[in-house]
């Protein structure tokens, strides 16, 4: 048997196998052996039919039996030969009988082969960690009270920012009714950013009752393409004006929210998680930083399959995302074709840095051990009240624990390279 591995785009390498003639009619002899004496012939008994007989009736199952035998054997002998670092299923290509040898084709997909660039003169700017005020504390103690509210009908006789309204309206786009645009009673928070701009400024000053036409022009990026830059008419018509009541800020109202025992312990809660979000933007500033740089330092070429599952895994949470909100591709204007061409760019950035993180964890012999994980998962256990033991088994049991060892790898580069650049 030979072979010869010829080297195509895109990772592809091509094995073209040739399985000599001795080989073959070995396979072909035994095979046919076993036909001849199993075989149920007319006017013969078992076995006793003549040879040029079986091979007339029998020709086609025999060849389909000696390709079912020989080609899986020698493709196994050939990749383990190889030994090839295939990271999609390979495929079976031109089988056939070429005269008294058997040819077929074996396409893979490898790793990609690739220098890494000098990695350790990355320099990056710093970001000034923002102060915690009292304010904000404040900012965000306002919105956890406003999610405790309760809507009252306002004694407001016109509508102002921050009331909630609700409306008729019917949309027009060049003198015709636009069906998606209209409504009986539609719920809007004045200057929230809900609707679009336009149409929530056409309602200040609006009183209980009172008609009017707003005109509005969608956003140029808005997420429904066929509106977007479109110029349209409101009519709208204000049934309603509430205010959002909230709860005074009382000891009792902080334990029923966090837990904490106090108003001023509710506080504190809040003011370090706003320093953890501030901590954090600086640390994504800078990570954002190394993973552009790294990315415009290193391109080459990528398995396809790779990019096509790492595309259907973005099509698929972006389609999950747009459930939550109750929206689909349809209501954002969009196809999956859409998606998963607007998708690529990210789907190849996203394996380019997986191969470039990995390569530089063996330059700099990073590692993360198994105790590591479970370091990892004991700290998510704690985060969400969850039972550690379990989560580790299920880790275990579901096959999660080698893409958490995988993540947290990725994780310590970026680190180590952050820090090398800040110096």
């Amino acid at each position: 048997m030979k072979w010869e591995v010829k080297d195509e785009k895109n990772c592809r390498k091509v094995i073209e196998v040739e399985i000599e003639k001795e080989r073959v009619d070995s396979v072909y002899n035994k095979i046919f052996e076993s036909f001849k004496n199993n075989a149920r012939i007319e006017g013969f008994r078992k076995g006793k039919a003549p040879e040029s007989m079986i091979k007339t009736k029998f020709s086609k199952d025999i060849e389909e039996e000696v390709m079912k035998e020989i080609v899986p054997e020698t493709y196994n002998e050939v990749m383990k030969e190889l030994d090839l670092k295939i990271v999609t299923y390979p495929m079976l290509q031109e089988v056939k009988r070429d005269g008294d040898v058997v040819k077929y084709k074996i396409v893979v997909e490898v790793n990609p082969v690739f220098e890494l660039k000098d990695y350790k003169k990355i320099k990056i700017e710093d970001r000034k960690l923002k102060e915690v005020t009292d304010a904000d504390v404040n900012r965000e103690l306002d919105r956890v009270r406003q999610y405790r509210g309760k809507l009252k009908d306002s004694d407001a006789s016109e509508v102002k920012e921050g009331h909630y309204v609700t409306i008729s309206m019917a949309g027009f786009v060049d003198g015709k009714a636009e069906p998606s645009m209209t409504s009986d009673s539609q719920f809007i928070r004045v200057g929230a950013g809900a609707m679009i701009k336009d149409l929530e400024d056409g309602l200040i000053g609006l009183k209980p009752g009172q008609d009017k036409d707003i005109n509005v022009k969608f956003p140029d990026d808005y997420r429904e393409k066929k509106f977007a830059g479109v110029r349209a008419l409101f009519k709208v018509n204000l049934k309603s004006i509430k205010e959002l009541e909230l709860p005074e800020m009382t000891d009792q109202f902080a334990k029923e929210v966090s837990g904490r025992e106090t108003a001023a312990e509710l506080k504190n809660l809040i003011k370090e998680n706003l320093v953890k979000q501030a901590l954090d933007e600086v640390k994504n500033f800078k990570v954002d930083q190394v993973i552009g740089k790294l990315l415009e330092m290193h391109n080459f070429e990528l398995p396809r399959g790779l990019v096509d599952e790492e595309i259907n895994n973005i099509v698929s949470r972006y389609q999950n995302n747009l459930t939550q909100q109750g929206l689909n591709l349809k209501a954002v204007g969009m196809t999956v074709e859409d998606l998963r061409a607007k998708s690529v760019p990210q789907a190849e950035a996203n394996l380019r840095m997986i191969y470039v993180l990995r390569k530089i964890a063996e330059a700099e012999k990073i590692e993360v051990l198994d105790p590591d994980v479970e370091v990892e998962i004991r700290k998510i256990a704690a985060e969400t009240n969850d039972n550690p033991e379990n989560m580790i088994k299920q880790a275990k049991a579901r096959g999660n624990w080698d893409a958490l060892k995988a993540k947290l790898l990725e994780d310590k580069v970026v680190e180590f390279l952050v820090a090398a650049a800040a110096k």
